[in-house]
């Protein structure tokens, strides 16, 4: 059996417009000037890693609070889609013999999980493990608990992510990641050697994992649009 996780924000949904709005809100509430365009490198990691970078390590959870009020209170939550192809990636793998599908996400649990019921696509994920304060907050974090509450091993799971952080939290798991080309990372300074393959669609990643993991390898390798 072959555990593939996504990554949500950047790899399954375009969260882009709704972060971005209270992303603003809450640099301008805490008298913090950035420029927009460096917005799309903060969504992704945790919060409260940028915020104590650039309002504070002392108020960083404060602004998170700030933040994740407004985020859902402002309805921001629900200004973001599934990237093009997302929903049959997610069905097809599912659906794949020997596989099976979860998210692993800093993005808070609670909102991962309403915005996977929210788009229709809950039922093709088998595990999700979101960030949850105080206890997994970290990409390798919340792979770990995963890990350990599916008692399964680092080396029979696969990260599909689109940022470093994808890729850097796989490999302190102990997995492999497949890194997707349509999201929020910088691809060209992207390079690690526990990327075993860079899918430029979501239907790359479905004939990967076909090829390479499905538990009979000689059948439906080719994925019918």
């Amino acid at each position: 059996m072959k555990y593939i996780f996504f990554d949500f924000d950047g790899t399954i949904s375009n969260t882009y417009e709704g972060c971005a709005q209270i992303l603003a809100m809450t640099f301008d509430h805490y008298g913090i000037d950035i420029d927009e365009s460096h917005y799309s490198r903060f969504i992704g990691p945790p919060l409260s890693e940028t915020f104590a970078k650039y309002i504070g390590e002392d108020i960083a959870y404060e602004a998170v609070k700030y933040f994740r009020e407004h985020y859902v209170g402002e309805k921001a939550i629900y200004k973001s889609r599934l990237y093009d192809g997302v929903e049959d990636m997610l069905k097809l793998c599912h659906e794949t013999d020997g596989i099976k599908t979860g998210v692993a996400t800093c993005k808070k649990h609670e909102e991962a999980a309403h915005l996977l019921e929210y788009f229709g696509v809950s039922e093709y994920i088998d595990v999700l493990s979101g960030l949850v304060y105080n206890s997994r907050e970290t990409k390798k974090e919340v792979l770990d608990y995963a890990i350990n509450s599916l008692g399964i091993k680092a080396e029979d799971c696969v990260m599909v992510g689109d940022t470093i952080y994808d890729v850097e939290g796989a490999e302190q798991a102990g997995m492999d990641c497949i890194l997707c080309l349509w999201g929020f990372g910088d691809y060209d300074s992207i390079d690690s050697k526990n990327i075993v393959f860079r899918a430029k669609s979501p239907y790359d990643v479905v004939e990967y994992v076909r090829k390479n993991y499905a538990k009979n390898k000689d059948i439906d390798r080719k994925v019918n649009l």
